[in-house]
This record gives C-alpha cells, structure tokens and sequence, in this order.
C-alpha cells in the first residue's frame, strides 16, 4: 500500500501526460467530428483518472497527521477543476474544452509535485473547519474553472478575426462560453462569500479570536470585490467580452495569491 501511494502521484501525472498527448494527436489538422463513442471513451478515461487522483487529493487531509500547503492545494485544485468540467460535460456540450484543460491540469499537477510537503494542519480535525476548508476549495475550483473559460474567450475571440482549421475551431461558440463564464462565476462568488462568512464565525468559535487582517484575508476580500464588481457590471451595465475577460483573471490571481502563492513562498522559498 505504501509503495502505490508512492508511485501514485507519478502514474496520475503521466495519465493526465497521455490523455492530452492522445487528444492533441486526435485533433490535429484536418479536424473531422469525432464519433460519439469516440467522445465517451475519453470521457470515461478522464473519470478513470480522477477515481486515481482523488486519493492524492486527499489523503495529506485525512492521514493521522494532516498537512497542508502549496503543494495539496495545487494538486487538489487541479483536481476539483477537472472535476467541475467532467460533471458539466453530462449536462452541456463542452466538446473541444478538454483539449485546452488537459494540458493546463497535466502542467499544474506536474508543479504540485515538484513543491515540498505542506505544513502541518491540525486544525482539520475540527468538522467546523473541515466544512469551511471544503467550501473554500470548491470556491477556488469554481474560480479556477471560470479563468480557464476566460482564457478560452480570448482565445475564441482571435479565431474570429483570424479564422483557421486549427484547435481552436474546436471551441464552442463564444456566447456560449460567456454565458458559461458568468454561470460559473457566479457559483464561484456565492462560495467565496460563504467561504469568508463562515472563515469569521468558526475562527471565533474554535480558536476565540476574531479573523487577522493577514495577506491571505487581505488577498481574499480583493479578489471578492473584484468578482462582486464584474457580476454588478455585468447585470447593470452588460460588461462582456475583454472586460469580463480581463477582470475574471485578476481576482483569480488575488486568489492564488490569497493562499498557493503565499505557501509556496513559505513552503518552498523560506525553507530554502
């Protein structure tokens, strides 16, 4: 058992390592509409790699010494957004998506391993925190999601102006994606809200201290405001297209800064 959770963060990167390999192979130039069962196959292989990835994910939080930092987060980030958009892809047609997350998941969980072993979390043990942890995750996962959906506007809005038989004609339409952005956005503010509400109440209720004023929280409130205004933008003045864009990649930032950046300057660099 130990030797395979030993291997296991290496066999999970080559099997994300593959799958974009084999996409990318599938797609190249002429691209032709690939077959249904075709479509299913990857999308049951990219569900066998979460099942594989999900005990990396997890295990430095559940272990008898739980532990935290730059590394878990990235990973478990990493597998969350994967996640979000295998889930989604039974519900809307997301074709042409997995070809941009695969190699964007494969790199992020490629650098989670090159980063030393998180800091010590005793403080998960508590269910309060753990709920707050689990709420935190799934808002930076959201966010995660919601940046990647920007970069594929972008990327959307250049093969209209400059229209080819590359990957990119793979993309769903830009309004779709749009509408997609702002759908995940919005579920990834009601997250950070609730994400920040009950980081206030059980820091109180378990440690007897109001919240510090940290670069984490400092980090948090700026990415919040940032969402907050893009949201009311977008229902009272119809922000779309680069601004959308533009400010949907500046609070993910101040989120990764909030707390990955962060660690992996304590973890990795101070340490050092």
């Amino acid at each position: 058992m130990t030797q395979y959770l030993t291997l296991l963060p290496l066999l999970v990167w080559l099997g994300y390592l593959a799958l974009a390999g084999w996409l990318w192979a599938s797609r190249r130039p002429p691209i032709q509409d690939l077959p249904a069962t075709r479509l299913k196959l990857e999308h049951s292989l990219l569900g066998l790699l979460l099942l594989l990835h999900a005990p990396l994910a997890f295990t430095p939080l559940i272990s008898l010494a739980p532990h935290f930092g730059a590394r878990e987060a990235l990973g478990m980030l990493t597998w969350i957004a994967v996640l979000i958009y295998w889930t989604a892809a039974f519900l809307i047609k997301l074709e042409g998506l997995q070809v941009i997350l695969l190699p964007v998941a494969t790199f992020s969980l490629g650098a989670s391993l090159l980063m030393p072993a998180g800091h010590p979390t005793p403080w998960l043990s508590a269910p309060l925190m753990q709920a707050h942890f689990a709420i935190a995750m799934l808002a930076y996962g959201f966010f995660a999601v919601a940046a990647g959906l920007a970069v594929l506007m972008r990327l959307a809005d250049r093969q209209l102006h400059h229209p080819g038989r590359g990957l990119l004609s793979q993309l769903p339409p830009l309004l779709a994606l749009e509408r997609l952005l702002f759908s995940t956005l919005a579920l990834g503010f009601v997250l950070l809200t609730a994400t920040l509400v009950t980081g206030t109440v059980f820091s109180e209720a378990l440690f007897h201290k109001a919240v510090t004023f940290n670069h984490k929280t400092l980090f948090s409130l700026a990415a919040w405001l940032v969402f907050a205004a893009l949201l009311w933008g977008r229902q009272t003045r119809g922000w779309r297209g680069r601004i959308a864009v533009n400010w949907t990649l500046t609070g993910f930032t101040l989120l990764l800064l909030a707390y990955i950046g962060s660690r992996f300057v304590l973890d990795a660099l101070l340490q050092h």
